[in-house]
């Protein structure tokens, strides 16, 4: 079910199956800064990357001498769940443990997901609640589809942009999965975008950023749409290698296995920990500049 959301200056949906955010638009022009998942190109909105980010190796993880198995970015993003809260501008879904992601992720759990309208655009809030009796692992992030077309220009013609010049590298994939690291920023405060570029690289999986956001914009441009990325250890760049004029924007907390690595979920790079009773959340905002 599609939930709608406005406040004076903005309208947005969001999908309670996967939590998902389909819809941003500007009510002075009707601009659509999300991606309407044409499934010609990429079928997505902005699915809720939870409990995992990226791909495990061989698909399975090792927990307390059991063996999982788990999709790429974990299962959240194909689950339904409950809305909680609702108001003009906002509104709350829940998904809990049951015995369902109990037989593929053995943790009980709670996750909200809140989706607030703002003066400048959209703040998203994800709170995990560990209701188990054992400390959980888990990663998690965002697959933001912003779209191109309030741009007014195609991919080769966009830049991500950040507040100062940036220093970081980029993990190479192969089969989705870690294999190692090379130069990808030095000192710049744009990175320019193409088709080639990821018909190269597949995706970008940048650490070492020190922004407290990235904004996708035209070339030479001084307004596009802004995504907050402080705080996050990763930050995934992403468009699929057809003709699709999109990009996402992914702020994770996580990474993918490494293809070289094990199986236990406690080793996985950037695994983030909870002790029973414990939560943790972060916000991150969408604001059309």
């Amino acid at each position: 079910m599609k939930i709608g959301i406005e406040n004076e200056l903005f309208t947005a949906r969001v999908d309670t199956l996967g939590a998902e955010l389909c819809s941003l638009r500007r009510k002075a022009d009707g601009a659509e800064f999300i991606w309407q998942g044409d499934p010609r190109y990429w079928s997505g909105h902005a699915p809720t990357l939870f409990p995992i980010t990226g791909k495990l190796r061989d698909m399975r993880f090792d927990h307390g001498g059991k063996s999982y198995e788990l999709p790429p970015h974990g299962f959240a993003k194909d689950r339904e769940f409950r809305e909680e809260e609702r108001q003009a501008a906002g509104v709350s879904l829940v998904l809990q443990a049951d015995e369902d992601t109990l037989r593929c992720y053995p943790f009980p759990f709670r996750l909200t997901c809140t989706f607030a309208l703002t003066p400048r655009g959209l703040a998203l809030t994800r709170r995990v609640e560990n209701t188990g009796a054992g400390r959980m692992e888990f990663s998690m992030g965002e697959h933001l589809g912003l779209a191109l077309a309030p741009l007014g220009r195609p991919l080769e013609e966009c830049a991500l942009v950040f507040p100062g010049p940036q220093t970081a590298w980029n993990w190479r994939l192969a089969q989705g999965l870690l294999d190692h690291k090379e130069p990808c920023l030095e000192g710049v405060a744009a990175l320019p975008l193409s088709k080639e570029l990821f018909r190269a690289c597949g995706c970008l999986v940048l650490q070492g950023l020190n922004a407290p956001w990235a904004a996708l914009r035209a070339a030479g441009a001084e307004r596009g749409v802004r995504v907050s990325i402080g705080g996050f250890p990763t930050l995934v760049v992403w468009s699929p290698d057809n003709e699709g004029q999109f990009v996402c924007v992914e702020p994770w907390q996580g990474l993918p296995s490494r293809g070289d690595g094990g199986y236990e979920l406690a080793a996985r790079p950037c695994i983030l920990h909870l002790e029973a009773g414990a939560a943790y959340e972060y916000t991150v905002t969408v604001e059309p500049e």
